[in-house]
């Protein structure tokens, strides 16, 4: 196990999984918004799965700012609060079972989170069609909400969840866009206290988030850019690949066996 008051930020091993990770957060941030869930599991190689996700989540919050501010006029606000609300319930009960979790298990969880992501993305045009045969009600919107908000908490990956009812609602882009950013940015801020009650954000925690956010900064830029010039289907395809290795890693720690 890793103590964080003296993981120091120059070693190899630490940047080696840190610097891919936050770029990855400041990436989904400046627009490829599918390999958000990369972060966690990455910098789990290094560190804790728990103390990654108190490493991870105000690089979330502080990325999320630029992107609610580009993204602020095209919110659908009577689609985005009963989902909020809903997604609040799961962020508490994520918060409530935390501490009934052994470290290995969050792990666990973390990891299967992940490998479901990544599933879910390979599956994406089958899933979207068997969605289109059975239009989402609000009671199933609530529902994935309230599963996304218990993933977030868990593993910064409340995306699969939401997405299960946001598509097939086929919102133009820009609507789909504005929303999800403000969903998340939302929700992560309200995760922060709850992280803080669990002493996830302690000083050491913070300043290894406070040196690695030019990184998650760059990651913005990288991500525009990349938006522009780059093969996305290749650099999904690649992304998803790294996720799903990650993810089948943490949950083999995580076997009471391994």
């Amino acid at each position: 196990m890793h103590d964080t008051a003296t993981l120091s930020l120059m070693s190899a091993p630490f940047l080696l999984a840190a610097v891919p990770a936050i770029l990855s957060v400041g990436l989904s941030k400046g627009g490829l918004t599918a390999i958000g869930g990369l972060a966690v599991p990455l910098l789990a190689f290094a560190v804790p799965p728990t103390v990654a996700s108190g490493i991870v989540l105000p690089l979330l919050c502080f990325s999320d700012l630029f992107a609610m501010w580009t993204f602020r006029h095209h919110i659908d606000r009577k689609l985005l609060w009963p989902l909020v609300v809903a997604a609040i319930f799961g962020v508490v009960i994520g918060f409530l079972t935390f501490r009934m979790m052994e470290e290995r298990t969050v792990g666990l969880l973390i990891g299967l989170v992940t490998v479901l992501f990544t599933v879910r993305y390979w599956l994406g045009a089958y899933l979207d069609r068997l969605a289109a045969k059975a239009p989402p009600t609000p009671r199933a919107g609530l529902f994935w909400s309230v599963m996304s908000g218990f993933t977030s908490f868990i593993a910064h990956a409340g995306g699969p969840p939401l997405m299960f009812y946001l598509l097939p609602l086929k919102l133009n882009r820009m609507t789909f866009t504005s929303t999800t950013v403000y969903f998340f940015g939302i929700i992560n801020l309200i995760k922060l206290p709850f992280f803080a009650v669990l002493g996830l954000l302690s000083a050491d925690n913070l300043a290894i988030s406070a040196a690695l956010a030019p990184v998650a900064l760059i990651g913005v830029v990288i991500g525009t850019w990349l938006l522009r010039v780059m093969n996305e289907q290749l650099f999904y395809r690649v992304s998803y690949i790294l996720t799903f290795v990650a993810g089948l890693k943490l949950m083999w720690d995580g076997l009471p066996l391994a």
